[in-house]
């Protein structure tokens, strides 16, 4: 087995084989300073922050932030990334031991946040000098942000994982990684900013269509939605109401799914016919990005 691992010999690879269906050329992502942007043309642009966290577990009540990465980009109306307005990268001391399967993944060790923290205005104000904040997997990221900064409730957030089509869009999963991959790329740190620009680089992959994943991904997630839940659904409808795409909410204890307002009519009647015959009503909560992935 051939490993490349410079750009010369990636080059020429490529160029013997270019269309050989058993080879895939990746190249790592670029660095944050050398990310190629969109040419800026005339027109309002907005600016979307791309947010990443690395944390000491997942349970926002016991553990903590060990280092966080933010870059607010300037995005055009065609969802071009044209600028990057501002970016800052942070360690944290957790008051608490790593795990060590978070030090393996994340290459973070106690020493490396030893003595150190965020400056919290700082971080405040470059998140709320965006008018969206993205994530991948944005329940988890904002459930620890929030925690942390609550003067960020009610902030737009858009989740790349779940706001954008990626089975519709030719790929087959959601995993950042993987999905990095399938555009021909990799990135060999999981740290906080290096997530950050390894998903700059997804959004701003271009789709057959010839608008971006970014385009798509904020038209889809701006729009308003209805979370429909089925209000006291007895236990052995469990299975339907997962066929039909429903998700179990373990907080609030209630089987529900997401729908444009439209659709709302035609699910209360299939609720009626197959789930509830005789209530109680569904509950039926309007919702912008605002609330959705909280």
């Amino acid at each position: 087995m051939t490993q490349i691992n410079d750009a010369a010999s990636a080059e020429a690879a490529h160029s013997r084989l270019p269309s050989d269906p058993d080879v895939r050329i990746l190249r790592r992502v670029s660095a944050l300073e050398d990310f190629p942007l969109a040419s800026r043309r005339e027109g309002p642009v907005r600016r979307i922050g791309i947010v990443d966290t690395e944390t000491t577990g997942t349970d926002p009540r016991t553990d903590e932030i060990i280092d966080i990465a933010v870059v607010v980009l300037e995005v055009d109306a065609a969802g071009e990334i044209v600028g990057i307005a501002s970016a800052g990268q942070a360690l944290r001391d957790p008051h608490m031991q790593i795990p060590p399967h978070i030090t393996w993944l994340t290459g973070i060790s106690d020493e490396d946040v030893r003595g150190k923290s965020i400056d919290l205005d700082v971080l405040e104000r470059r998140l709320a000098s965006a008018d969206v904040l993205v994530a991948h997997n944005a329940r988890f990221d904002i459930a620890f942000l929030e925690d942390l900064l609550p003067g960020l409730a009610g902030a737009a957030w858009a989740c790349s994982a779940i706001d954008f089509d990626w089975i519709g869009a030719g790929f087959d999963g959601a995993k950042l990684g993987h999905l990095l991959m399938q555009i021909g790329r990799f990135n060999g740190a999981h740290r906080a900013m290096s997530d950050v620009v390894s998903l700059m680089h997804l959004l701003a992959h271009r789709l057959p269509h010839g608008g971006t994943v970014l385009g798509d991904l904020l038209e889809r997630a701006e729009r308003r939605t209805v979370r429909f839940e089925a209000t006291g659904a007895p236990f052995d409808r469990r299975s339907l109401l997962k066929a039909r795409g429903y998700r179990w909410d373990t907080r609030h204890r209630v089987w529900w799914r997401e729908m444009d307002e439209q659709e709302c009519a035609a699910e209360e009647g299939w609720f009626r016919d197959h789930i509830a015959p005789a209530g109680p009503v569904p509950r039926m909560i309007p919702l912008t990005w605002h609330q959705r992935h909280r």
